[in-house]
């Protein structure tokens, strides 16, 4: 549940700014790592708090800090005993059924050869497209908020997105688990 952000003396406006612009890529960013949306505003709140001592620093220190906060949050709660088997309540309800029915195990191997194939191509892609295509596609950001992250603009953004793209379909190719090396 979003908390109302109290009035905070001694706080500098850039940084209530800063917070109200990286709390959804944040809980993206939390989400996309496995957290439920409950947790993931529960966690982001808690890194939002944690990050309040910092708030002299520069806004591109603050969201350095604040994702390796999260990290950091993230890796606590996977050493915790209750948390491995913790599922929320909105995730436990009428789920049973799906948590019980698995994969078959052609599909589960076809899913790991994706993986694998897909880390290869990924690797293989210009430094700076990668980082671009994983904030955008794994943390959840848009291009605006990339484009501020990484101090570019929002159509070099696109550039590097659609250069990835690119990239990961000459990689890929149509059909990428039934390649088999042979062109057409």
């Amino acid at each position: 549940m979003l908390r109302p952000a109290p009035d905070l003396p001694g706080v500098p406006d850039i940084f209530i700014a800063f917070v109200r612009e990286e709390r959804a890529p944040l809980c993206a960013f939390l989400r996309a790592r496995g957290v439920g949306p409950e947790d993931a505003e529960d966690i982001a709140q808690d890194c939002m708090e944690r990050l309040i001592r910092y708030r002299a620093h520069s806004t591109e220190e603050l969201r350095l800090l604040l994702y390796r906060i999260a990290r950091n949050r993230l890796a606590d709660r996977g050493r915790s005993p209750l948390s491995r088997n913790h599922l929320s309540l909105t995730e436990r309800d009428g789920n049973e059924e799906a948590a019980s029915a698995s994969p078959d195990p052609l599909r589960q191997a076809e899913s790991g050869q994706m993986l694998a194939l897909l880390r290869q191509a990924l690797f293989k892609l210009p430094e700076r497209a990668r980082e671009v295509y994983l904030l955008n596609r794994i943390t959840g950001m848009s291009y605006t908020q990339i484009a501020r992250h990484c101090g570019i603009t929002a159509k070099t953004v696109e550039k590097h997105i659609a250069r990835a793209l690119q990239g990961l379909r000459k990689e890929l190719g149509p059909d990428p688990l039934h390649n088999d090396g042979d062109t057409e």
